[in-house]
């Protein structure tokens, strides 16, 4: 594969890398430093530099691991050691790529691409690399249209999961849990009160449970005539296209903190599907734009086109 002719390349920042370990071991000599002088900070030292530790661990990885070669004729992917493969455009119905907004504004960008088979693989990447992303969309593109194949809702059936970059997010997530929990035992054995730690740990237990249950309950599921949604385990329901009115996707914007305060000021995004059921009720269906936005402008079509 290395001796064809690429026409981008995406993989990992070599110079982030670098930084991070620079980062990593100025941490390190910082902790040395704590423990030779006894400094009461060695505690947050060391776990300043186990993240660090991690994000070299991870940054090293994706550097080493991940390839995405393009070519004019198809493209190379590997995430993992031993798992790569070349796709030739031919064998792809559809390629695309969606973005979402985070904190302040930030985004999340994913390069997906399905086979004819209709297994979808979902490819994280930065903003630099958009132009490489477009590319590779327009060759799919390109050729798909020679056959029809390509970006139309043909009305197959769609699925929407938690489980969908679900385990990353829980090992991420446990990563920190076990830090705050081992910090807090940490005070809690100093004697220090529990309101100097018991609200970081309820709070990280909440969010560590909160995306446990979003992994394995979270699911949408696009038919045909309807959908089922699901967002939580007690409240999975089905509906019809004909019953839904006034669908429409919509960004909502939430602040945080005071622009009259020197405190940080901080917008978060979150995307939903917006409805009214045939009760009368308007409902919201919170959903992870940069992963889904595709088959939520699907749903969106079916509802409103079956309801015209």
């Amino acid at each position: 594969m290395e001796k064809k002719q690429w026409e981008y390349k995406i993989g990992g920042n070599l110079v982030g890398t670098i930084l991070v370990f620079i980062m990593t071991v100025g941490m390190a000599a910082l902790c040395l430093w704590f423990q030779k002088t006894g400094n009461g900070a060695i505690l947050i030292g060391r776990i300043i530099l186990a993240v660090f530790a991690v994000a070299f661990a991870l940054s090293l990885y994706r550097v080493v691991f991940f390839k995405v070669r393009i070519g004019r004729d198809g493209f190379f992917y590997q995430s993992a050691p031993g798992n790569g493969r070349y796709y030739r455009y031919s064998e792809l119905r559809n390629a695309w790529v969606s973005a979402g907004k985070e904190t302040n504004s930030t985004s999340t960008f994913y390069l997906q691409f399905e086979t004819r088979e209709g297994a979808i693989t979902r490819i994280a990447i930065l903003e630099a690399d958009m132009e490489a992303a477009d590319y590779l969309v327009k060759r799919v593109a390109a050729v798909s249209a020679s056959d029809a194949t390509g970006m139309e809702d043909d009305q197959r059936d769609h699925i929407i999961s938690g489980k969908i970059k679900g385990l990353m997010k829980i090992a991420v997530m446990g990563s920190i849990f076990a830090i705050v929990m081992w910090l807090s035992y940490t005070l809690f054995e100093e004697g220090l009160p529990p309101i100097t730690y018991a609200l970081s740990a309820i709070a990280v237990c909440c969010g560590f449970v909160y995306v446990v249950m979003h992994t394995f309950f979270y699911r949408i599921e696009i038919l045909r005539d309807g959908f089922y949604c699901r967002t939580n385990p007690f409240n999975g329901r089905s509906y019809k296209y004909r019953d839904i009115t006034n669908c429409k996707l919509i960004e909502s914007r939430k602040r945080y903190g005071s622009a009259y305060r020197r405190g940080v000021r901080e917008t978060h995004y979150l995307d939903y599907l917006v409805f009214t059921d045939n009760t009368g009720k308007e409902r919201r269906i919170a959903y992870d734009k940069s992963l889904f936005e595709r088959e939520m402008r699907i749903l969106e079509s079916r509802i409103n086109k079956n309801h015209s």
